[in-house]
């Protein structure tokens, strides 16, 4: 994709690892899941890997030897704790703000589309203040389908009165790129987001590639 010649009229992020930091959150409320079952507690930056594959993967890292009725019950604590403690510590990833500030100065169009479900998505967003009101949020099951889908993508893209074209994705997944791949968007790697450990460099056919939270917000204030 000729990504000089493309006209970008909004910004759609991936939430947990490309907008927020939540990772500390999460394991702060893994660590409390598992003193309540006995169970070792991870390491930080062993959580922080998996945070983007969701709720069941960390659940899965933290009891290995458990499937079942048995790994769903804790899978729901830990969900349950997480929420009651959701907005301890997260924040938008520094270098982030002066990009959001950038659009809301421009009135620009931005969303978020992530696989985090409504319950979570909404609690988080109650308690996160951002420059200007994101005109879409899509979550996990907005749709009967996530991402990688594009469903989800084009409905973002329509709510923001934008074309797919017209968009780019961020996100810190090899998912998130198949999705804005998938919705014909233009696609940005968050390198400095929650990368799973096995990704590798032809998992990531996206456009661009960030290193920092920073240089997004660099994209940003050329492009609007």
């Amino acid at each position: 994709m000729d990504t000089s010649a493309h006209d970008i009229n909004c910004v759609l992020f991936d939430l947990d690892g490309t907008l927020l930091d939540t990772s500390y959150d999460f394991a702060y409320a893994m660590h409390l899941t598992c003193e309540h079952f006995n169970q070792k507690t991870l390491r930080y930056q062993d959580l922080r890997k998996t945070v983007s594959q969701g709720g069941l993967a960390m659940t899965k890292l933290a009891f290995p030897e458990l499937e079942g009725e048995e790994l769903e019950q804790r899978r729901q604590f830990f969900l349950d704790v997480y929420f009651n403690n959701i907005d301890r510590h997260t924040r938008i990833f520094p270098g982030l703000e002066s990009g959001l500030e950038h659009l809301a100065k421009k009135d620009a169009s931005w969303g978020i589309v992530t696989n985090k479900p409504t319950w979570l998505t909404e609690k988080l967003l109650q308690n996160v203040y951002f420059p200007s009101t994101p005109k879409t949020v899509i979550c996990g099951d907005t749709l009967a389908v996530r991402k990688p889908f594009p469903e989800p993508m084009l409905l973002a893209a329509k709510e923001c009165g934008s074309a797919p074209e017209n968009c780019i994705y961020l996100g810190d997944h090899p998912r998130d790129i198949e999705a804005g791949i998938n919705a014909k968007m233009m696609t940005g790697a968050a390198l400095f987001g929650y990368l799973p450990e096995q990704a590798e460099d032809k998992d990531w056919p996206a456009d661009l590639f960030f290193n920092t939270p920073y240089e997004i917000s660099q994209f940003i204030e050329n492009r609007f």
